[in-house]
């Protein structure tokens, strides 16, 4: 039965309660804009609680320097309002050591990158490694060494998020799929969910991760976004040694203050999952040059999103049933764990606590849209973060707040905009 209630109205509807959404509704709701959050399952359901938790201006894609610098300074605001345990962001620096010359040419451009942009990155040779952190073990050429760069909670931290915006007036609707979009002319007048509800909204934001390509396609945009697939571990606890991270070659870790460690993909051969779907062939052109230029990074295959993109194909197969948990690369996971306890022989009394895997929503240029959408003024696009999304969500909440209220953000975002694809505005670098 139809839904005959008069439609709630709100300034801004927010699709998707993940650290993009929820950044973007705490600064909203901070400058008095009624606000709505949508999820079609709890806040940080997703990829927002499955991220490494790196907060990192080091080794990215030039484009998305800036960002990251205003991210940190960002996250520091948020930590000392909010207290450690807000966030447990800590600047105890990221390093990314060289074994090979090979590593050695990746650390390199990473530091010509940081000098352009006026990061406090540093090489370290070999002897100031060691003095950095004794317990690592092997023979390392350098290391990239970013003292102000640094790492947090991501579930935490957009769980923070979200009572700080609930808090200023922000509305939150858990379990609520949403499935279109109400108009009026040739504007966006509001969204409608599977429950048959309306919500009325002025603006709306598209900000649901690997959701986000579904929604935007039925305003008839076609964004090259494809969802890939990354599995990461959890140590149990030992005596804690150091707070820095470090991102190399065959491995990453993130440490936690109890004495575990996160543990991910090094930068070389990382071996990410990336499950073909129908989707895939869509917009296949423009991956193929990224798959090209990162080979070894991605490991293509079959796995149940296959599987759930012939079956949303059947009639009376639900497009918007439940998502199942991404299957984890186990093998991955303990590769990656014997390659950190290799770094760090010390610990001998290591084990795998626990593991899992997180859908990424990825681009061919491996940096997000963030845009206005051409042909409706009043829909924004915050998707196909690759991965680098945690690190990112405060300044991506912050513009996009700028940019409503405003009428325009502060920083340049021109290098994130949606038409770059069929324009064919963009660079294929290796993947970071």
């Amino acid at each position: 039965m139809a839904n005959t209630a008069t439609p709630k109205t709100y300034d801004v509807g927010i699709i998707g309660a993940g650290i993009a959404g929820c950044s973007t509704a705490f600064y909203l709701a901070r400058r008095g804009m009624r606000v709505a959050v949508f999820d079609r399952g709890p806040v940080a359901g997703e990829q927002s609680s499955r991220a490494w938790g790196f907060i990192r201006k080091q080794g990215r894609h030039p484009a998305e320097i800036p960002l990251a610098a205003e991210a940190s300074v960002l996250w520091d605001e948020i930590t000392e309002e909010f207290g450690f345990e807000s966030t447990q962001r800590v600047k105890s620096g990221i390093l990314m050591p060289a074994e090979t010359a090979d590593d050695e040419e990746v650390v390199e451009t990473s530091y010509g990158d940081a000098q352009t942009h006026g990061l406090t990155s540093e090489i370290l040779d070999a002897g100031a490694l060691k003095r950095k952190l004794p317990e690592l073990a092997g023979n390392w050429r350098c290391a990239l060494f970013t003292r102000d760069d640094g790492h947090g909670d991501p579930k935490l931290s957009t769980l923070t998020l979200a009572r700080a915006a609930k808090a200023a007036g922000a509305e939150f609707f858990s379990n609520e799929v949403v499935i279109g979009f109400t108009r009026s002319s040739d504007r966006v007048s509001g969204i409608r969910t599977l429950r048959n509800n309306t919500y009325q909204c002025a603006n709306v934001v598209v900000a649901s991760g690997i959701g986000s390509r579904r929604l935007l396609a039925k305003l008839g945009y076609n964004l090259p976004v494809q969802n890939i697939r990354s599995s990461v571990g959890l140590t149990t606890a030992t005596t804690p040694f150091t707070q820095i991270a470090m991102w190399a070659p065959t491995t990453a870790y993130r440490p936690r203050p109890d004495g575990s460690f996160i543990i991910g993909n090094g930068y070389r051969n990382a071996g990410t999952d990336y499950d073909l779907t129908l989707q895939a062939f869509t917009n296949l052109r423009y991956f193929l040059p990224a798959l090209k230029q990162n080979q070894g990074l991605l490991r293509m295959g079959l796995g149940r999103d296959t599987i759930r993109s012939l079956r949303d194909l059947l009639p009376g197969k639900g497009k918007h049933s439940p998502l199942s948990e991404p299957a984890t690369n186990i093998a991955k996971v303990k590769q990656n764990l014997a390659e950190f306890c290799a770094l760090f022989p010390h610990i001998n009394d290591l084990r795998l606590a626990d593991s899992w895997a997180g859908r990424i929503d990825t681009t061919p240029d491996l940096i997000p849209v963030i845009d206005r959408l051409a042909g409706y003024d009043n829909v924004y696009a915050l998707c196909g973060f690759s991965g680098h999304g945690f690190a990112l969500g405060p300044v991506v909440g912050k513009q996009m707040s700028n940019w409503i209220i405003d009428g325009a953000p502060a920083l340049d975002l021109s290098k994130f905009k949606s038409s770059r694809f069929s324009d064919g505005d963009y660079e294929i670098i290796k993947a970071a």
